[in-house]
């Protein structure tokens, strides 16, 4: 967050981001092959969802409207504009990946800081915290995929149990 923004225009590159980071995260479950790992790809891209949802219902509170803000544009690194469809290499789409979340985090900090509305910041404190979950869950699997590759390439043998 290199600019000074008011708290609805946060709220709305916030929203930009969780929905860059939903679709990230669904790309790359089709890229894995491991049943297990896919999973994870896809909560991480409902629980993106979630935020959305939150950051939304946040800004009609603080609003008044009805209607999701307008869409807010910026140098902010997205999906769109950064999501390496040339690598192949789960290793660098991992480290791409925390380095998003990283970014996250530091934007929904810096929100949370600038932001005068207690709603406002304990949602960007709330994100922040998620954010930060995500890259150490992140980095637990990318420390997983330097230890053994080829489970991660494909393992049919492993059945989903619980919720």
């Amino acid at each position: 967050m290199n600019t000074d923004y008011t708290a609805i225009e946060a709220i709305g590159l916030a929203i930009k981001g969780e929905e860059d980071a939903i679709e990230f995260y669904q790309k790359v479950s089709d890229l894995v092959k491991n049943e297990l790992v896919r999973a994870k790809y896809i909560s991480l891209a409902k629980e993106e969802l979630g935020h959305r949802i939150l950051l939304v219902n946040l800004y009609k509170k603080m609003t008044g409207e009805k209607n999701e803000p307008p869409k807010i544009y910026s140098n902010i690194p997205t999906a769109e504009m950064g999501f390496p469809i040339a690598l192949e290499n789960l290793e660098d789409i991992l480290n791409f990946a925390i380095a998003r979340e990283q970014e996250a985090q530091a934007f929904y900090k810096k929100a949370a800081s600038k932001t005068t509305d207690i709603s406002g910041k304990r949602t960007f404190e709330y994100l922040a915290d998620i954010e930060r979950g995500h890259e150490l869950m992140l980095k637990a699997e990318l420390d997983a995929y330097k230890r053994d590759k080829n489970w991660y390439s494909d393992n049919s043998d492993i059945q989903l149990v619980g919720p």
